[in-house]
């Protein structure tokens, strides 16, 4: 990047938004992370150096716009992010080193909270807490979906297909209405948000004609800068339920009478599954967790041997699924019924729940619930994060997270030669796995320290090209590894890849916006690919 170039847009765009919100390095600037540095780029470790080259952080639209227009001026790439809360994906890192950091956390407006219909208006910065924070503050009975850690950006996690836990948490599918800025600072607005003054915003997401929000998830064909998400209304009887079974085999069956109950609509939200050694770290048991940092350091695993004998003591099932049941007070009692009825099934499953039957008419408050280890509820939470540091010493993750059909059998074959994979490279096997009607998400979260980066690093190209070998792939990925992801969606010589390059030539062919996410590139940087490594 010409440093000439760059010092112009830092010198205009400091006139815009003030020298106060532009960081003409990467060390300082954002949002705190988990090590407690401002720093931009992977709060973890990595086998790449993708460090930015600055950051500059806009407190509203036509700021944004502003920023674009400089940045085609001076040809400086900007790479964007919500809130910079990306873990075990990238956190505020660029695909291209030297990037500027386009960070959005400062717009953090709550544009509506509509309670009667059940959507929020929110833009790029607010996050998880300050939505729930704010339906608590006005006593609005709304429950919104949260992942599992929540100082994250509502929109950044959705516009990347990202999901929580409430019958909504498919956040992709709960979005309805975008604005985004287009890569020559021209604003646009999807669905009915394209009609001006329209009350559909939120809506109904189809608006009229050719329907473009979907070219906006996991892209760089624009900045989204406000987006509609639907929450359901908190309901009048709740009951959260965990489901384990003793062999690891029966993760098919578990799977497969967990996808099947929510094609006929009796679980709502989407269960997650643990293995016996997520259960035992996140268990809180002191002599368990003794036992686990005798083997939880670096270049080392917790053997499956001691695992068994921890599950047989602590009369844990090697498979944990966990999620709720949301309903009217008359259905619950028939809702627990059918689904102990359908794990009744399964020799050796067992399963427990917490009950709120409620009161007709009344909702269920979360002030009741309290936080939960998963936050079915929509009460958010940071506990998650207190695993990083479990291989003794300053931690990082990585997840892999491809996809599978929902009958178990494919999750299975897929994990036990991924699971072999880990532990041949000497990292412990973390299941968080979450069943949908339709497919399954396979998510492996590996943990691991700096000294560990390279290592972890080939065990990721390994197991995703083990699955790929399957015919299997990921629904999002880490920096390093979107092109070899890209890759996989080759059918027709990779006729989708041409499109999206054709969009961005057409759309930002200096390539301005966030260059190589997911695998977008305009055909003039088509030698920035990085390629795969074996």
């Amino acid at each position: 990047m010409d440093s000439q170039k760059l010092q112009q847009f830092f010198d205009r765009v400091s006139q815009v938004i003030g020298e106060d919100n532009v960081s003409l390095h990467a060390s300082s600037g954002g949002l705190e992370g988990p090590s407690g540095s401002t720093a931009y780029g992977d709060p973890f470790a990595s086998a790449t150096n993708r460090d930015p080259s600055g950051a500059v952080r806009p407190k509203n639209v036509e700021e944004v716009r502003e920023i674009v227009r400089l940045a085609n001026r001076f040809d400086i790439a900007l790479w964007t992010v919500s809130r910079g809360k990306n873990l075990g994906y990238g956190g505020s890192a660029p695909v291209v080193k030297g990037t500027v950091v386009l960070d959005l956390h400062r717009m953090n407006t709550i544009v509506e909270i509509n309670e009667e219909y059940g959507y929020a208006v929110v833009e790029p910065g607010v996050s998880f807490f300050d939505l729930y924070e704010e339906i608590q503050r006005r006593g609005l009975n709304l429950w919104p979906s949260v992942p599992a850690i929540g100082w994250g950006s509502v929109l950044g996690n959705t516009t990347d297909r990202g999901f929580g836990y409430t019958p909504l948490g498919n956040h992709a599918e709960a979005q309805c209405g975008m604005e985004v800025v287009l890569p020559n600072g021209e604003l646009l607005r999807t669905g009915m948000g394209a009609m001006e003054g329209s009350e559909l915003f939120a809506l109904y997401k189809g608006g009229f004609g050719p329907s473009v929000d979907g070219l906006f998830f996991q892209s760089n064909l624009g900045i989204v800068t406000k987006v509609g998400i639907q929450m359901i209304p908190a309901p009048e009887a709740y009951a959260t339920v965990e489901v384990e079974v003793p062999q690891e085999s029966d993760l098919v069956a578990l799977v497969g009478i967990l996808s099947d109950l929510m094609r006929r609509s009796v679980i709502l939200n989407s269960p997650s599954i643990a293995n016996i050694f997520r259960i035992a770290l996140t268990s809180g048991v002191a002599g368990v967790q003794a036992r686990l940092q005798e083997c939880m350091k670096p270049n080392s695993y917790v053997p499956y041997d001691v695992l068994e004998e921890i599950r047989v003591e602590q009369k844990w099932g090697f498979w944990r699924a966990y999620f709720s049941l949301y309903s009217q007070v008359e259905m619950l009692p028939g809702l627990l019924q059918a689904t102990r009825r359908a794990f009744d099934a399964l020799p050796g499953a067992t399963m427990n729940w917490r009950e709120f039957s409620g009161r007709p008419g009344e909702s269920i408050t979360t002030a009741l619930i309290k936080e939960e280890e998963i936050p079915h509820s929509g009460i958010p939470t940071l506990a998650p994060l207190a695993i990083l540091n479990s291989r003794q010493g300053p931690g990082s993750h990585v997840d892999y997270s491809p996809l599978f059909p929902p009958s178990g059998r494919e999750l299975y074959e897929w994990y036990l030669k991924a699971k072999q994979r880990t532990v041949d490279a000497k990292f412990d096997f973390f299941a968080d796995f979450h069943v949908f009607p339709r497919y399954v998400i396979g998510i492996e979260l590996i943990i691991y320290t700096a000294e560990e980066a390279e290592r972890v690093d080939q065990l990721m190209r390994h197991v995703i090209h083990d699955a790929a070998e399957m015919g299997y792939t990921a629904y999002r990925t880490h920096l390093d590894y979107m092109d070899e992801v890209a890759s996989h969606f080759n059918f027709n010589g990779g006729a989708l890849r041409r499109f999206t390059t054709k969009l961005k030539d057409i759309l930002d062919p200096k390539g301005i916006l966030s260059p190589g996410k997911s695998g977008i590139w305009p055909s003039n940087k088509s030698g920035l690919h990085s390629k795969p490594r074996m």
